[in-house]
């Protein structure tokens, strides 16, 4: 008797059979195997035939087994065409990220309250999700949309028609580009909603305790003209002193970017401080914050707006040669200065001033002896040139001392010449004369290696008071990556709304950059920002025609892929997708 149970399987076995002739044939065969009897045994099901004359048919029976057993029929890759492989990762993260920290509900609320006729919200993902693949202008958006997978983009398909005539697509181009546009106008209408957005964020996912607010600024030029109003010539932090410009200032809270302003070319950075203030008080209701920066900051214009105003308390390098203040602690009256040594790098004193102000001073002895050796350096270079110039004038019978004195100020306008330097032109001999600036001298040798921090702030040490300011490298760093590789610069636009939208999606994209930092660091992956997007854009969708049927598949997650995927908290995305023709 026959007893099936749940060992009952069926296989696919091979036989090799000598026929009449003497030749071997190998035919298939559908074996099942059973236990009678306490033992297993098989038996043949079906008898399938010749190996060789299945060869062509194979494929056509597996799915017609299926077929008849209920089950989907199998597509084989050999039958498939690799159309094109896309960059799909870095769309991937800004949408995951850009859904999973409430900025899509939070765009899609303000332009239902809008009444927008169309979907802007994915066109400025899009743009930010471009600043962090491969930065592009708007219209060089459209050619980098060619190399990304992104179903639903919501343009003509005809503007990534790779077939159609290069003027005809850039004419089709130069219509759809204003869905970009207007998506720019409807961020800048909610630029201060996401911005409170992102500052809430920032405090709740890092648990902020106490508010240490970073504050520095940069510029960027235009190509052209630019926006009345907004675009002009200032202080350029480029090198391109020739062209109008405007100024960012950027606000940073725990490492993480949370406000920024744009302000016009010609603002000097000690003007600005005052909007900021009132940015972070009016629109942040921040209360309780120490504002840290640069000395560039320092006017008694902007420390009566942060502290006489009892606004926020404030950490700021002072300006180090034209502060009375800096030289009265330097000569200290004439005794030597006592200083905490923390390391061979870094060395501190605190000092009291009038109405609660502590001094900090911060020498690092390596870099004081690193800029005494290159000063007497320098000093000795422009006195061998002058001493040159001083032989061949002397040597002049009737010269004239304008042209004496042209040739002197070219010298001294080198390596801080006129800072170390003095010189005369006797009227009457017309012999030139100089000598070092001893008292001048005197300064710089205290100034080496030494920077000075001013703060009415009691609650931190003196050591969380420095840690405070080198933070601010953070900012600093920030404008190089907002400038190059979310190409802040330059910039094109015409109209002074669009040009601060421009800034926005570098800024927003500079918070994705900056959240995936922070999250690799706390997930303890060696990995910069820089190198997870860039690897990122290896996630690619590889996509197959079979019969008509476009089947769109996920390449493997790499080892990097992964460990950024659960840095985020993120699923892989799924591996396989289908899209009819």
């Amino acid at each position: 008797m026959t007893i099936a149970g749940e060992e009952d399987m069926a296989f696919i076995r091979t036989v090799k059979v000598k026929t009449s002739s003497g030749k071997i044939e190998e035919y298939v065969r559908i074996v099942e195997s059973y236990r009678e009897g306490g033992a297993q045994k098989q038996r043949v099901v079906a008898h399938l035939g010749n190996i060789n004359s299945l060869k062509s048919d194979a494929k056509k029976l597996v799915n017609g087994l299926l077929r008849v057993v209920g089950e989907k029929s199998l597509t084989f890759a050999s039958e498939g065409r690799l159309l094109r492989a896309k960059e799909y990762g870095v769309r991937f993260v800004v949408e995951a990220l850009w859904d999973e920290l409430g900025f899509n509900i939070l765009v899609k609320k303000h332009l239902r309250q809008s009444k927008a006729d169309l979907d802007y919200s994915r066109w400025i993902r899009m743009m930010v999700a471009n600043k962090l693949s491969d930065p592009e202008s708007k219209l060089g958006i459209f050619r980098w949309l060619h190399r990304v997978w992104w179903p639903g983009h919501g343009f003509q398909e005809e503007v990534l028609n790779e077939s159609l005539n290069p003027e005809k697509q850039l004419e089709l181009s130069r219509v759809e580009v204003m869905k970009f546009y207007r998506a720019m106008d409807y961020l800048f209408k909610m630029k201060e909603e996401i911005e409170n957005h992102t500052y809430h964020l920032v405090r709740d996912l890092f648990h902020l305790e106490v508010d240490l607010i970073f504050y520095d600024l940069t510029s960027s030029y235009f190509e052209g003209e630019g926006p009345d109003g907004l675009a002009e010539k200032g202080y350029s932090r480029d090198n391109e002193p020739g062209k109008n410009q405007i100024v960012v200032g950027i606000l940073m809270c725990n490492g993480m970017p949370i406000g920024h302003e744009v302000f016009e070319g010609s603002r000097v950075d000690k003007k600005t401080v005052k909007e900021i203030s009132e940015k972070m008080k009016n629109q942040f209701k921040i209360n309780r914050c120490i504002f840290v920066g640069d000395r560039g900051l320092i006017s008694k214009e902007n420390l009566k707006e942060l502290e006489d105003e009892k606004k926020f308390e404030s950490i700021l390098a002072l300006k180090r040669r034209r502060n009375r203040e800096v030289k009265k602690m330097l000569f200290n009256e004439g005794r030597p200065l006592i200083f905490c040594r923390e390391s061979e790098e870094f060395e501190w004193l605190e000092a009291k001033g009038d109405e609660g102000i502590r001094y900090i001073i911060c020498r690092n002895p390596s870099v004081e002896v690193e800029q005494r050796e290159q000063r007497e350096r320098n000093i000795a270079l422009l006195e061998e040139s002058l001493k040159e110039l001083t032989t061949k004038v002397n040597a002049m019978k009737h010269p004239l001392i304008k042209n004496i004195i042209k040739q002197v100020e070219e010298i001294l306008k080198h390596k801080h010449g006129r800072r170390f330097i003095d010189y005369e032109v006797d009227e009457k001999t017309r012999k030139l004369d100089f000598w070092r600036k001893e008292e001048a001298l005197l300064l710089e040798k205290k100034l080496d290696g030494v920077y000075i921090l001013r703060t009415r702030e009691e609650a931190l040490s003196p050591l969380e008071v420095v840690k405070a300011y080198k933070d601010l490298m953070v900012v600093e760093r920030a404008f190089r990556t907002m400038k190059s590789s979310l190409d802040l610069r330059p910039l094109r636009h015409h109209k002074a709304n669009r040009v601060r939208s421009h800034v926005f999606i570098c800024f927003l994209a500079f918070f994705f950059a900056k959240y995936l930092e922070k999250k690799l660091t706390e997930n303890e992956v060696s990995l910069s920002a820089d190198m997870a997007w860039e690897s990122l854009k290896n996630l690619s969708v590889g996509q197959l025609d079979f019969s008509g049927i476009t089947h769109s598949y996920v390449s493997e997650p790499t080892h990097y892929h992964k460990l950024i995927f659960k840095s985020l908290g993120l699923k892989p995305p799924n591996r396989t997708s289908i899209q009819t023709n």
